[in-house]
């Protein structure tokens, strides 16, 4: 499928989470931690706010996606950049509930952790496909004849 299509999915995504948002009252408990959120009990007694995260949680996992399959870098560097985002995303949201700042709404912190967690599955797929690619470009090898020439013309001069 073309990435047109998947950013207007996640674009659709974000627009439907925030119109059923509209319709839902916003969370109104506090919870030690986002990962407290996915306890059984709370998962069962607030389902459309887990619909929207789920929604929100997919988009952002899109869009981030979208924009590491445009970047043209060796797969290792996409999979360290991955960790350190999915990372930073859920110490985050960790820090924003913890601290009860709410800079954001308790529902997108639970997102950003869920899609923090999600993205360290990507994050394996590029080491396997760091492993399988290969040594970098040929431009970055120095090859032997070029080497011995090297070598001849210092010698030379």
């Amino acid at each position: 499928m073309k990435k047109e299509y998947f950013l207007v999915l996640a674009i659709g995504l974000f627009i439907l989470s925030y119109v059923l948002d509209a319709l839902v009252n916003p969370l109104s408990f506090n919870l030690p931690t986002p990962y407290h959120y996915f306890a059984q009990d709370i998962l069962t007694t607030y389902a459309f706010t887990t619909t929207t995260i789920l929604m929100r949680t997919i988009g952002v996992v899109i869009c981030v996606l979208l924009v590491f399959s445009s970047i043209g870098i060796h797969p290792f560097a996409k999979s360290g950049s991955l960790f350190i985002i999915s990372g930073l995303v859920q110490l985050y949201a960790l820090q924003d509930v913890v601290t009860g700042s709410n800079t954001i709404p308790v529902e997108w912190s639970v997102s950003l952790t869920l899609s923090g967690m999600i993205l360290l599955l990507p994050t394996i797929f590029y080491v396997i496909k760091g492993i399988t690619y290969g040594p970098p470009e040929e431009s970055y090898i120095v090859r032997e004849e070029d080497q011995k020439r090297y070598i001849d013309d210092l010698k030379k001069s």
